[in-house]
């Protein structure tokens, strides 16, 4: 290894080499020197015509490295088939065995690689048996969407020197020969003509957790949801919303076919390793057009590194694409409020919890935001986390104690830093749950004057707005939130709702259309998604289609039957269907369960054939009280 300062850059890389060679060797040397000549003539021709190097022969072997995966394995299965078929000329065929491997690697000066990279390799290549081309997890990763390749997973595998990884075999549909590149340089210039092509639309993928114990998924989702956050930031860029792109995590779907449900023409995935103190963080930005890596990178870092990495990352996304920030975006663009990575993991955990909604969860988030807090008392958007779980935990239960905690918390993280977004937002939903109206209004006005792309501040405003009786304000203000995540059902679901309430029969049908496609659109990534069908019975319900809105409610229930906002949507449904003492037995129990409506069943639509009734007017007066 020389001693002199060496480049690093990231590579695909693969060894090949003949099967069986030293039995041969041993038997017929003549024979087995012309068998290395036809590799080598083969290796230098291939590789050449896949934009790869050839880094060296090595005896029996050779080492190339390619700009892409795809590349690197087109080439290695294009030259394991010419092998055979050429190596036929001397009496009898023979295989190669060839290990893919995409790693950040030393260069030295004479073009030698170097590094744990290359190492692993090679055991990966040992793995192989003749004729295979045997791919690493970090490369099938890569390409598992593409429906040109076939795939064969050999498990997880313990190799010397690198660890335990998963192994895959791979084949092209149709022999490698045939879709050799036109000519050198064509695939290149292609990506370069695709950068410019004007993309102005990214999904971010839930990121891999590749360490050992498989136990830093929490950590994984972080990172990328902090750039999917980022990115989120940019004006002209739509970035689909954390639960539509997190629907894929483990799927092997095409990434054309990511790209349709998503409706984004781009998408960005990765893998993090961690062990100890240090981070390995692999990420490539896919065309979902038709497939191509626009871009990949390599982290190799130490943990304290996690917030320069994600800005980096989200930056070098935006350079791909042609994009860049402007003076107000580069304010907003990942700032974090913490420099303490023990805090950071702990908001993390906080936050994947918090993302599950269920009761259970949030109380467990709250803790996981204390210690973040604990550690860090300046750590203000943790405090924000800690106020949202507070405001949330007073909707299940109605104790006075969750509301006063959550009140104090986003006060705290407002003292903290005064532009925090999150923090208005929270202490908007506090002051809406009062009653006090007006001044919840001046916080998530704040909160869109500091952030105008925040979603939450739009729909919790809506909401506040909804149930302070000034449904023109709600209907403007659902459109939009819709206008900062189109792909989201609620604020549809629920702009039709306003606008029924304010007898605009000829909007409402189509909103209540609008709506149920976004929930059905929805459901294809999220089947288990009690919220969507409790939401989608009662548009259902208002386009006639009460088979099918009785359907979906009572899915809701099957999936979530203690959860008090999908008993009263329950309640909604069946007042709609004519079913009035089963409403009000559902209200009941949605009221038992712990719901937190406040003045919101006031201006319900839903309730419009009961309202009039005695038992309603008590229940009214029980949850929202004037």
């Amino acid at each position: 290894m020389p001693t002199t300062p060496l480049t690093h850059h990231l590579v695909a890389l693969w060894f090949a080499d003949i099967a069986g060679y030293s039995d041969l060797a041993a038997e017929d040397e003549r024979s087995a020197l012309q068998l290395i000549e036809i590799l080598q003539s083969l290796s230098r021709d291939t590789v050449r015509s896949y934009e790869g190097r050839v880094v060296k022969f090595m005896g029996d072997a050779v080492l190339a490295e390619f700009p892409s995966t795809e590349l690197a394995v087109r080439a290695a299965a294009a030259l394991s088939e010419q092998y055979a078929k050429k190596s036929a000329g001397t009496g009898r065929a023979h295989n190669l065995r060839v290990g893919v491997h995409v790693a950040d690697v030393a260069v030295g000066s004479d073009g030698d690689l170097y590094g744990d990279g290359v190492n692993a390799a090679a055991r990966v290549q040992e793995t192989a048996e003749p004729g295979e081309v045997v791919l690493s997890e970090d490369v099938w990763r890569q390409l598992r969407g593409r429906t040109e390749f076939q795939f064969e997973s050999l498990g997880h595998r313990s190799l010397k020197g690198v660890g335990t990884i998963g192994l895959y075999v791979v084949a092209l549909k149709e022999p490698a020969t045939k879709r050799q590149p036109a000519s050198e340089g064509s695939h290149t210039a292609q990506l370069a003509e695709e950068r410019k092509a004007g993309i102005r639309s990214i999904a971010v993928l839930p990121f891999a957790d590749l360490s050992a114990q498989r136990d830093q998924e929490y950590f994984s989702d972080g990172v990328a949801e902090e750039i999917l956050n980022a990115l989120t930031k940019v004006a002209g860029l739509r970035v689909p919303a954390r639960t539509s792109c997190f629907a894929f995590r483990g799927t092997n779907v095409d990434a054309r076919e990511i790209g349709r449900r998503l409706g984004v023409e781009t998408f960005l995935e990765g893998s993090i390793r961690k062990a100890g103190n240090r981070l390995r963080i692999s990420v490539q930005l896919i065309d979902a057009r038709n497939g191509y890596q626009l871009w990949s990178e390599r982290f190799d870092r130490e943990v304290e590194d996690i917030f320069a990495i994600q800005d980096e990352i989200a930056r070098r996304v935006l350079d791909a694409l042609g994009l860049s920030l402007t003076e107000h975006e580069q304010r907003r663009f990942l700032k974090p409020s913490t420099a303490n990575v023990k805090a950071y993991e702990f908001y993390l955990r906080g936050r994947k919890l918090f993302h599950s909604w269920t009761r259970q969860n949030m109380e467990f988030a709250r803790q996981m935001f204390l210690r973040a807090v604990a550690i860090d008392p300046d750590f203000a958007s943790a405090w924000a986390g800690l106020a949202n779980t507070y405001v949330d935990l007073y909707r299940w239960g109605r104790n006075l104690r969750d509301l006063e905690e959550g009140q104090r918390t986003s006060a705290h993280a407002l003292k903290l830093d005064p532009n925090l977004a999150e923090a208005h937002v929270a202490i908007g939903q506090a002051l809406a749950i009062q009653r006090q109206f007006k001044d919840a209004a001046a916080e998530f006005e704040r909160a869109i004057e500091l952030d105008p792309t925040l979603y939450d501040a739009y729909y919790f405003y809506a909401r506040s707005s909804f149930e302070a009786g000034d449904l023109e304000k709600a209907v403007q203000l659902f459109e939009r939130a819709h206008r900062s995540r189109p792909e989201d059902y609620q604020v549809m679901a629920l702009r039709a709702l306003a606008l029924h309430e304010l007898g605009r029969t000829d909007k409402t049908r189509e909103a209540d259309q609008q709506a149920v496609d976004l929930i059905n659109k929805y459901l294809e990534l999220n089947p288990n998604e009690a919220r969507a069908y409790s939401l989608g019975a009662s548009p259902l319900a208002r386009l006639g289609e009460r088979e099918h809105s009785k359907q979906w409610s009572e899915q809701a229930i099957a999936l979530a039957p203690n959860d008090p906002v999908v008993l009263y949507n329950a309640a909604c449904n069946l007042a709609q269907l004519g079913e009035h003492d089963r409403a009000l037995d559902g209200l009941e129990r949605s009221i038992e369960a712990g719901v937190a409506v406040g003045d919101w069943i006031k201006h319900d639509p839903d309730f419009e054939s009961v309202r009039d009734h005695p038992r309603f007017q008590t229940i009214v007066k029980r949850i929202a009280p004037s």
